[in-house]
């Protein structure tokens, strides 16, 4: 996994994923990605995604919103084919440029092939992978049957939190942010067949595909 963002600043949002994924216990190698630091977190840091000689899985996007495509397309060269884009600034601000950057966003992920989580969203969590949502450190580390969609990122965690005391277990939980790719409907016929999953729950402000 690329972490790319991560900054010696343990307030960016970068870091603090990477923070939570190394407390959760997340057991896969991780790669943070800074041209300007050597070290975070005690992970050895790299400039870019082709120094890196392992084959990444999934890279977890925190970079300023203007970036993001350009990082997005470096992650096709890499051969990385899932991404989750934290970074906010797209089109839940309303305003023309953010608009035009999750529309580029859309187009890399269908003409590249790359799937995209969010932007403006919290990501995944799975206790089986290790993977957790930024805020989750704490979470719960057994899994459940219970999956969670939310739009809302601070919904999501709010939602695994409160069920950790009432002693309910997650199999998935995603927080999809404005979906600009994947989207409510491709991550409930996913879970539909999945065999971890018995029971669905959803918060959604919008659906884009009704039927």
């Amino acid at each position: 996994m690329a972490v790319i963002g991560a900054s010696t600043d343990a307030t960016k949002f970068g870091t603090l994923s990477l923070n939570t994924l190394i407390q959760f216990g997340f057991e896969g190698r991780i790669y943070p990605i800074n041209p300007h630091a050597m070290e975070i977190l005690g992970l050895k840091t790299y400039t870019n995604l082709k120094d890196i000689s392992d084959s990444i899985d999934l890279a977890l996007i925190a970079v300023p919103a203007p970036a993001v495509p350009s990082v997005l397309k470096e992650c096709v060269a890499k051969g990385i084919r899932a991404a989750v884009v934290y970074t906010s600034g797209f089109s839940e601000t309303g305003k023309e440029e953010g608009l035009r950057l999750e529309r580029e966003i859309a187009k890399i992920s269908k003409e590249k092939g790359i799937r995209v989580i969010g932007p403006n969203c919290f990501g995944t969590y799975c206790p089986a992978s290790g993977l957790t949502l930024p805020p989750g450190a704490y979470y719960s580390k057994e899994s459940g049957n219970v999956a969670f969609l939310s739009q809302s990122g601070g919904y999501a965690d709010r939602f695994c939190q409160e069920a950790k005391g009432c002693g309910i277990r997650f199999s998935k939980v995603v927080s999809y942010g404005n979906a600009c790719d994947l989207n409510e409907t491709d991550f409930l016929e996913y879970l539909s067949e999945d065999p971890e999953t018995k029971i669905i729950g959803l918060y959604i402000e919008g659906v884009k595909d009704g039927q």
